[in-house]
């Protein structure tokens, strides 16, 4: 089996709550995602789908994934995208850096080889050791009275994890994990997501005065030595993000003994097989690890899916719907979303296929 043709679409995925705001008061209101389509000689496709985000992410889309895809389609063409590793090893020996176009390519060459061997993705990373990964739900920036609204709403859908974005004002953000804290039920948990906002005398500050709180605290600073040094002064949990971007980080997480959650975001490892290998070393030392992606339609949720159902489920923390925070569709045949978890689809390959009614025409092809 031979690749022989690779496209690229875009498609602009709005936020269903109007304004999506995180960071330092980065707002979003309309994602802008890439889909990208493999065609074989054997008449099977496969496709993935990577979607950076504004603040941290923005830098990839659009200077990065159309533009990294002259590079790396050509030296796909021809190759058998079932050698999923050898498909890795080309695009890395191509084009160093650019995971998230490399990301969209490994979905869609993971979704050919289960589409060939009859097989859904997470049997093929090693079985469905988790059904139906628990999710959390984002609780914006957003006055106390209306996120204690959108928690309820929450709550009553199945979800007991919640995560609190901060990082904006840190005087303000210990109120808001303050009230976060008072707002969970028995039996719920939350975490203050930083998105990278806070300096680290301000994440110190934060940290000491909610020491009492019990909630877990996520990528405070942008690299991995400042939170580090916030770690060292943290009695909280730690959760890292922005700044796991492949095995060299996580093996600094276990002897550094930095973190008890690590978030995988796949388009920030390079795909699938970059995650998975990240994600089993992380396991094998005892770490918690939450499945997921920066943003997405369907094509990335499925993708996210059959990683968290490969996870096994003591250390699966959470995982996430990414299609169900937006009102646009990228992909047909959307993962099943029950009680607050997310399920892999028993269908071969990724259990989805491209939406190319709502997706239009093709930005680039290559042959």
């Amino acid at each position: 089996m031979k690749i022989t043709r690779i496209s690229a679409y875009e498609a602009r995925l709005p936020y269903i709550g109007g304004q999506y705001v995180w960071g330092r008061g980065e707002i979003i209101e309309v994602a802008l995602s890439v889909v990208i389509v493999v065609e074989t000689d054997a008449g099977i496709s496969g496709c993935g789908e990577c979607c950076p985000i504004e603040g941290n992410y923005l830098a990839a889309y659009p200077e990065g994934i159309i533009p990294s895809l002259i590079r790396l389609a050509p030296a796909l063409i021809g190759e058998d995208p079932r050698e999923v590793h050898a498909i890795e090893r080309t695009m890395d020996g191509v084009l160093r850096g650019h995971p998230y176009a490399k990301s969209a390519l490994d979905a869609a060459c993971w979704d050919i080889l289960g589409k060939s061997t009859g097989l859904p993705a997470c049997t093929l990373m090693g079985g469905r050791l988790t059904d139906g990964g628990p999710m959390y739900r984002v609780v914006p920036q957003k006055p106390v009275d209306e996120a204690a609204h959108e928690m309820e709403a929450h709550r009553a859908a199945g979800y007991r994890q919640f995560q609190i974005k901060v990082g904006n004002d840190w005087e303000r953000d210990i109120d808001a994990i303050q009230m976060a804290a008072g707002l969970l039920a028995p039996g719920e948990s939350a975490f203050a997501d930083a998105n990278t906002g806070w300096t680290v005398n301000e994440a110190v500050r934060v940290v000491r005065a909610v020491k009492d709180t019990g909630i877990m605290i996520e990528q405070p600073c942008p690299t991995y030595e400042e939170c580090l040094h916030v770690r060292s002064r943290c009695d909280l949990p730690m959760k890292l993000d922005e700044c796991v971007t492949g095995l060299p980080i996580a093996e600094r997480i276990v002897q550094d003994k930095s973190a008890e959650v690590v978030c995988l975001k796949l388009s920030n490892l390079g795909g699938l097989t970059k995650a998975r290998r990240v994600r089993d070393y992380l396991v094998e030392h005892g770490l918690h690890v939450v499945a997921e992606d920066t943003w997405g339609g369907e094509i990335t949720t499925a993708a996210v899916a059959h990683f968290a159902a490969s996870t096994p489920d003591r250390f699966l923390y959470n995982t996430t719907d990414l299609c169900n925070y937006v009102t646009a569709s990228t992909g047909i045949e959307r993962p099943r979303v029950e009680n607050g978890r997310l399920y892999a689809s028993e269908a071969p390959g990724l259990g989805v296929e491209p939406d190319f009614e709502a997706l239009g025409a093709a930005t680039a092809v290559y042959e």
